[in-house]
């Protein structure tokens, strides 16, 4: 009997599976079969690929899939700029169950693969719901053989979570696909998969939020936070004081008094430790994270100076109990290091390398050190008891997830909770370009920021492009510069185009913001400037930081009203640019131009221009069209080869200053910098964009000049004097003046000072005693006036064009022998007193065959003159 119930019970089993399969087999006989809706149908790019890989409007949906090779006709080529869409028409709603796209890497032609894809559906074609945001499954820029992949998102698989949690496939007429691009990306096809009409598992897709993350809860109500760099180890940057923390916290005037509160919140971190180990990458240990941990909880240490300088600003500012948010980094544990320590006491070393220990083993391993970390931050800050600051989270240094660590996710997880543990905010800063950096909140993460890379990249777009981003993926927004903002017009720029981002996308005023100034104290110098075009550079900052900054207007070269009509000349200052006008021939004006150029962007003769004027006076008009007649090749006050007598690092014999940086590389470190210059006309100084007619206009500029033997390669060389240099320009003619101060005692080897770049002056060159022609040569051979033994008077040079027709440029160059330097008693007998070389520049010998010393605070002094004017032949 009970054999017979059983055998009934299963009856009943097969007869209840078989009902229920019934609807469903008849429902899969009426599913309609699934196409490529996007096959042979047009579509809309946001910017069309490169002309030399273009696309005559059907690669995409054509069917045919490119080879390997990345001139097969089948591809479509993009370069940098912006993030691309391509937005297809489906013409109705349709029901969408997968959507892929197929992009090429080869990496020895800069093709990589998209840092990410992401897809889109929309009803109208222009609010948009996200589908998926897909990482590379590969990893990018590999040095292997060029390949392919597909970017999928498959309803089936992923769903529409963000929309309906139960749906596999989305409802819309609009399907949009976008892609970062890096150097090259290489695209041929996109399919969409579907079916006409809706079917049951379809729904549509709401249009996402497009906000910047903000302030609030998950940041401790913090708004802007500054980054800096407290590593102590190779090229670390200057140690941080109350002093020199003041002006992070507090926004200081001139003379250095804080004058109101700055930035909310500081994030205190490291690349490299004292032994050199990288702690963003994981190859640091257990001696390493402990060490920086002890330098930053230090009596005197970094924390104690940060809450000095606090406290010190809140007592001048009347709010002693003002408190500033503190973020500490978190290392990378990485998944390389087999010997890291014993973090537990156990007596076992810790290995974080999975490949050697397995996964599990790996990860554990990981979790202990982080607790550790963790657990540390928090006992020492209570046993400190900083009474102005507050610890306000931690930092994770990764740019991006690792594609070869598959742990490091569940390692940033375990991280977030043991933060959470200990009441702290989770923070993180991704690259542009980091992977899953969107995936921020499935990583654990309380609040971040993507870095918009928009400085260091050059990329115009990339400002714009990093403000969508963010808003997609509801990040805040970090701006990153250095120290070239204060010795670089270029940089300078690039600094200003992100303060003005924030105006014209909206991040000033709705984001969480960071600042990194990279490895150097870059705001910390421009605070303590006495140049006002590197002081501008904390200024702007400070407005920013607080919201008031304006976008600068475009500084005019058009007189505003009326000026001297019969001028000798005119001078128009913008910013560090200033171009001095006067009538040139019966053809021309001619426009000197002074500026920071070169190398070390030092501020000095950069450009000679033409302007048509055929009446008798200059016109004041400086914006008008011009044709370059010189451009600024090199220098004209001459480098150095100068050595500090003590505490040299070694270094071979070279220039420094001048035209010359660290090693003559394009992103070489400055061996000068331009303190600061001022303007006059007719003794009164000149404001910027102001058309101003003067007899004479004076330009004073301070340079602080390193040592061949100071100079370092990370810029953090020690300049040894400092050259103020004074330009007194009237009609073409220039007075130069240069004082040499010695800020310690140093001893000089080589010395031209002045000099000259013959490019537009380049048919012949005469060498000249007083009125005497002692020698003459083609000025594009070597030459010289002779040793200075057998001509010993010689003072100046002419050069002069070639007929243009029926005039030429000439150039006369002279130096004041009765004075200073120009006495030549530091030249050798045997040495010319002016030498012309065959690539194009002309150079007086002032010190050369001696060695001369100066002490601290001792000068040498020099003066000559330019002067600019046309001949008949």
């Amino acid at each position: 009997m009970k054999r017979n119930r059983r055998q009934g019970i299963a009856a009943v089993i097969a007869v209840w599976i078989v009902l229920l399969w019934l609807p469903t087999a008849e429902a899969a006989k009426d599913q309609p079969e699934l196409r490529n809706l996007a096959a042979g149908i047009g579509y809309t790019w946001s910017e069309q690929p490169e002309p030399s890989y273009g696309d005559a409007g059907n690669k995409l949906t054509d069917g045919k899939y490119g080879s390997t090779l990345f001139t097969d006709p089948a591809w479509t080529g993009h370069l940098r700029k912006s993030t691309r869409s391509v937005i297809f028409d489906l013409g109705e709603k349709k029901t969408i169950a997968r959507i892929q796209a197929h992009f090429l890497q080869d990496s020895s032609v800069g093709i990589a693969y998209p840092n990410t894809v992401s897809m889109y559906a929309s009803n109208d074609g222009s609010q948009w719901g996200t589908l998926a945001h897909i990482p590379s499954r590969e990893v990018r820029w590999a040095e292997v053989p060029a390949g392919a992949q597909n970017y999928i998102w498959d309803g089936s698989e992923d769903g529409l979570v963000q929309h309906h949690p139960n749906a596999t496939m989305a409802y819309a007429q609009y399907v949009k696909v976008t892609f970062t691009t890096d150097v090259f990306v290489f695209l041929d096809e996109i399919e969409i998969w579907g079916t006409d009409g809706k079917l049951n598992k379809a729904k549509q897709v709401s249009a996402d939020r497009l906000a910047y993350h903000e302030p609030g809860k998950a940041t401790g109500g913090m708004r802007n936070l500054v980054l800096l760099n407290n590593e102590n180890g190779p090229s670390g940057a200057d140690r941080w004081t109350k002093d020199n923390l003041i002006p992070y916290v507090s926004y200081v005037n001139e003379q250095g008094e804080p004058e109101d509160w700055l930035f909310e919140g500081v994030l205190f971190h490291s690349v490299l430790s004292p032994s050199g180990q990288d702690f963003t990458k994981g190859t640091a240990t257990f001696g390493d994270w402990k060490g920086y941990l002890d330098q930053m909880f230090a009596d005197q240490g970094d924390l104690q100076q940060l809450n000095e300088a606090v406290t010190e600003a809140g007592r001048k500012l009347g709010e002693r109990g003002h408190k500033v948010n503190v973020v500490l980094m978190m290392p990378n544990p990485g998944d390389t290091v087999t010997d890291f320590g014993d973090v537990d006491g156990d007596g076992a070393t810790e290995n974080f390398n999975s490949t050697a220990i397995g996964a599990e083993a790996a990860s554990a391993n990981k979790q202990k050190a982080v607790t550790w970390w963790i657990q540390q931050l928090k006992q020492r800050w209570k046993e400190e008891k900083y009474s102005n600051l507050k610890l306000n989270g931690i930092y994770w240094g990764g740019k991006g997830i690792s594609m070869t660590d598959l742990n490091e996710t569940n390692v940033i997880q375990a991280t977030s909770k043991q933060v959470h543990k200990q009441d702290m905010n989770f923070y993180w800063i991704p690259s542009f370009q980091g992977n899953r950096n969107y995936d921020w909140r499935y990583l654990g993460f309380d609040a971040a920021l993507l870095e918009s890379g928009a400085y260091a990249s050059a990329i115009p777009q990339r400002v714009e492009d990093a403000a969508v981003l963010a808003k997609q993926y509801q990040m805040g927004i970090e701006l990153e510069f250095d120290e070239q903002i204060n010795t670089d017009t270029d940089k300078q720029a690039r600094y200003v185009d992100l303060l003005n981002g924030g105006i014209d996308y909206g991040y000033m005023s709705q984001a969480l913001l960071a600042f990194d100034q990279g490895r150097t104290a870059s705001l910390l110098r421009s605070a303590k400037s006495t140049d006002p075009m590197v002081r501008q550079n904390y200024d702007l900052m400070v407005q920013f930081v607080k919201g008031t900054y304006a976008k600068p207007k475009p500084c005019s070269k058009q007189p505003e009203g009326p000026v001297a009509s019969d001028a000798t000349q005119y001078v128009v200052k913008c910013g560090t640019e200033i171009t001095i006008a006067h009538k040139y021939n019966d053809q021309s004006d001619m426009w000197i131009v002074f500026d920071r150029f070169g190398a070390n962007k030092l501020e000095g003769l950069k450009e000679w221009r033409l302007a048509e004027n055929t009446g008798t006076t200059v016109n004041p008009d400086m914006s008008r069209p011009s044709t370059l007649l010189q451009a600024d090749v090199s220098d004209w006050i001459g480098p150095y080869v100068v050595r500090a007598n003590a505490n040299g690092n070694g270094n071979a014999w070279d220039f420094t200053g001048g035209n010359h940086n660290y090693d003559g590389g394009s992103t070489s470190s400055p061996t000068g910098t331009t303190d600061s210059f001022r303007v006059w006309a007719d003794g009164v100084e000149v404001a910027d964009g102001t058309v101003t007619a003067s007899v004479y206009t004076k330009i004073e500029v301070v340079n602080l000049i390193q040592a061949y033997n100071t100079k370092e390669a990370d810029g953090s060389g020690r300049p040894v004097l400092k050259e103020t240099v004074t330009y007194e320009i009237s009609n073409g003619h220039i007075q130069v003046h240069n004082e040499i101060e010695a800020l310690e005692d140093i001893t000089f080897d080589t010395y031209y000072g002045l000099q000259s770049v013959n490019g537009a002056w380049n048919e012949t060159v005469r060498y000249f005693a007083g009125d005497q022609e002692v020698a003459s040569s083609p000025a594009n051979i070597y030459s010289d006036s002779g040793a200075k033994a057998v001509k010993p008077n010689v003072d100046s040079y002419l050069l002069s064009s070639s007929d243009q027709g029926g005039f030429q440029h000439k150039l006369r160059v002279r130096l004041d022998r009765q004075y200073g330097l120009g006495a030549l008693a530091n030249l050798a007998d045997h040495m010319p007193v002016i030498f012309t070389q065959e690539y194009g520049k002309t150079y007086f010998l002032q010190i050369k065959g001696t060695t001369p010393e100066l002490k601290q605070g001792e000068k040498f002094a020099w003066q000559g003159s330019y002067d600019f004017y046309a001949e008949n032949p």
